[in-house]
């Protein structure tokens, strides 16, 4: 190709850049005629605002092959172009452009001297000989082979092979499990990783490498900027890659930070991060994101070694809870520790890291083993093997051993069990309506003034309500349906007794924690009517099968663990009324006290490392309620007669009012106490009802009653039907 001196500058630069991207040679030595990425877009940009350059869009489907004009084409593929054969850019100088299309295949191509992937993702499974940029909004995964340099701006996936040199720019990333035949540069804020094969890696940016994504495998020379950061994975089982590099790995006090794969422990292995045939220089920082190991460093003349072990970062630091402290504070010690066979090295050996159970003395110390540690991870492929078993280490507080603190946050408040805490108030909550019923029932007149000896009467019940509402979504909520039957009978003027039996089911949901209540209710009460003045007794037992279901889940660990226990409950309350009867209306001021108590028997979780084991909980206290019923009745058509009601109270709780529980987990650790979420002291009782009196004898009824505080709810839906005898 013949280049005049009168022919524009651009013109110059783009017959330089067609001599480079055409010559397939090793850019392992600088050439002073290598461009950077900006002037390979600045060529771009003149040579599409050149007055001889022919712009040409391809946006629609051909057949077979395709080919331009002998002049300067820059042909644009978008839209609908499809491309089965060659592309072929003609006579001149060209340039391929590829803008988003429904086909972003590129295959074979002839004749160009640059290739810009501007938008879209685009694979290319051929071979393009010059050079290519891609811009910050598009993607090239290449399967074929590029001839010529490379700007990567946006993202690059090699699978194939590139030819030249490849720089990686700020913000832009490449993935390399192909081979380059070059240079790879990685600026600052740029990341690379992959398995592949290239010739020179400098990286100033971030450099990734992991038991499943691999590392890189160098032919020269590898160097490390001060400002780049190898971030450097290990898995469970002690899985982790190696950088390889033939010639020389130069340090500069870079970055590493260790991440450990989620899995359920890591063994305290050693790894070998670099090996070379000569290191220079050290890494200036290393760190880890696992908040209870420390990572060191092992480095020779030809590898860099790295070991894990538990550090002296207690566990109750990453807990954000009460109940999290308490839990962390009673699993501290470390579990027995597997031995592990040395890795076959030139590197210094690594102490056992003492730690055992409580009662059991850890393995003796041993120079030539790496110390038991903890992860989190997929699989990997294992460097070590064990050469005789111990004691199975607890799964669950190893993969908390092998979290970063945030996760260790979480995990710990999922292992501790808080939710167990409010199962005494959540169920003394869910059997409020047993005794409201009772109440609504004695408070009830007969229509017209009948007499009658008894009654019989029935109420459905549909009762809802939240344990700590302003914890949103970490709340135990509660949900209950049953039934009521009751019956009494006059034994004198004034006396009423009566009894009632209930069978109600009571479904409980937390964060990641589900349990049912199958309960069965009998009771008594008595009513005495003297002139205005109402007295109203009654007591409840409850029997209640319940199960529990937890779903421990965090850093690869999982648990499903499940519980069954029997629990009873007991409720006694009286209640003294005054009819102030105020024209046709019923106004009764009243005082209520009232006592509960809930009792749960020992049991013990079915699962896996996680299951807990629970000891017996009791929890009581009293309350007082003071307010206001009021009603008015309304005759209506063929004898009926309506009766809204209304009241009003503030309810007042003596004693203890949060639940605890005292459990451990199952044949590890010691046994500690959770506590649930307070009741409120004070809270707003409301009840609105509506009965109709269809006949002399025959009622209908349905009423609303809520329990409001600044923490907790409940409020329960009733329909009501009573014969009278």
């Amino acid at each position: 190709m013949s280049i005049q001196h009168l022919h524009p500058p651009q013109h110059l630069a783009l017959a330089i850049a067609l001599a480079l991207g055409c010559a397939d040679v090793s850019m392992a030595q600088p050439s002073a005629d290598i461009l950077t990425t900006a002037e390979q877009q600045e060529h771009l940009k003149a040579f599409a605002e050149a007055k001889d350059t022919k712009r040409q869009n391809a946006n629609a489907s051909r057949k077979g092959d395709a080919k331009w004009t002998g002049k300067n084409d820059w042909v644009i593929i978008s839209a609908n172009a499809k491309f089965p054969g060659i592309i072929d850019g003609g006579g001149g100088k060209n340039v391929l452009r590829l803008d988003a299309a429904k086909h972003p295949i590129l295959a074979e191509t002839r004749n160009f001297m640059a290739l810009q992937v501007a938008q879209g993702e685009w694979q290319h499974t051929g071979h393009f000989a010059g050079w290519g940029v891609i811009e910050p909004e598009a993607t090239l995964l290449n399967t074929g082979r590029i001839g010529g340099q490379v700007g990567v701006l946006g993202k690059l996936d090699n699978q194939g092979v590139v030819a030249n040199r490849v720089t990686v720019e700020p913000g832009a990333s490449m993935t390399n499990s192909g081979v380059v035949n070059g240079q790879v540069h990685v600026r600052e804020r740029a990341s690379f990783s992959g398995n592949g094969t290239v010739e020179f890696l400098s990286v100033a940016g971030q450099l990734e490498v992991g038991p499943e994504i691999g590392a890189p495998s160098i032919t020269q020379d590898f160097s490390l900027a001060e400002s780049a950061e190898l971030i450097y994975g290990v898995n469970a089982d002690g899985g982790s890659s190696t950088i390889n590099v033939e010639g020389t790995a130069l340090l500069n006090n870079a970055t590493l930070t260790v991440a450990g794969v989620p899995g359920e422990y890591i063994e305290a292995r050693e790894h070998t991060v670099i090996r070379a045939g000569k290191i220079e220089g050290t890494f200036g920082t290393v760190s880890s994101n696992l908040a209870f190991m420390t990572a060191t460093l092992s480095p020779t003349d030809t590898q860099v070694n790295l070991t894990y072990a538990r550090n002296d970062v207690p566990l109750k630091q990453a807990a954000t809870t009460e109940n999290g402290q308490e839990f962390a504070a009673h699993i501290e010690a470390l579990q027995p520790v597997k031995p592990t066979a040395p890795v076959p090295n030139d590197g210094p050996a690594v102490a056992q890291a003492a730690g055992a159970r409580p009662g059991i003395e850890a393995p003796a110390i041993k120079p030539v083993e790496p110390p038991k540690i903890t992860s989190t991870a997929p699989k990997p492929t294992g460097q070590l093997q064990t050469t005789q078993p111990v004691a199975k280490p607890n799964a669950a507080i190893n993969a908390l051993l092998g979290s970063d603190m945030m996760t260790a946050a979480s995990a710990i408040d999922q292992l501790s069990g808080y939710n167990t805490a409010d199962l005494g108030n959540a169920t003394l909550s869910s059997i409020a309506p047993i005794s409201s019923g009772m109440l609504s029932a004695m408070g009830q007149k007969n229509p017209g003034n009948v007499h009658a000896d008894g009654q019989v009467w029935v109420q459905a019940i549909g009762n809802s309500g939240s344990i700590g509402k302003q914890l949103g979504s970490y709340a135990l909520k509660h949900s209950t349906r049953g039934v009521m039957l009751g019956t009494d009978w006059a034994i004198s003027p004034d006396w009423r007794l009566g009894i009632i039996g209930g069978k109600t089911q009571t479904r409980l949901d937390g964060q990641q924690f589900d349990g049912r209540l199958d309960s069965w209710h009998l009771g008594a009460y008595a009513l005495r009517q003297d002139g205005p003045w109402a007295l109203r007794l009654g007591a409840v037992y409850g029997n209640h099968d319940g199960s529990t279901k937890r779903h421990v889940l965090f850093n690869g660990f999982r648990d499903r663990l499940k519980g069954r226990y029997d629990a009873n409950t007991q409720q006694v309350f009286g209640q003294l009324g005054y009819n102030l009867n105020i024209g046709h209306f019923d106004v009764e001021p009243y005082i209520d006290l009232g006592y509960q108590r809930y009792q749960r028997d020992r049991y013990s979780e079915n699962g896996g490392d996680a299951a807990l084991q629970f000891n017996g909980q009791a929890q009581d206290y009293f309350h007082s309620n003071l307010g206001l019923h009021l009603a008015r009745s309304f005759s209506l058509d063929q004898g009926m007669r309506l009766t809204p009601r209304l009241s009003l109270g503030w309810k007042h709780l003596y004693g203890e009012t949060r639940g605890a529980s005292r459990q451990g987990l199952v044949g590890a650790g010691k046994s500690y106490t959770v506590e649930g979420v307070e009741l409120d002291r004070d809270s707003l009782l409301f009840e609105t009802g509506l009965d109709l009196a269809v006949s002399p004898r025959h009622t209908l009824g349905v009423s609303y009653k809520g329990e409001t505080g600044q923490d907790n709810r409940n409020g329960a839906l009733m329909g009501q039907w009573r014969m009278m005898f």
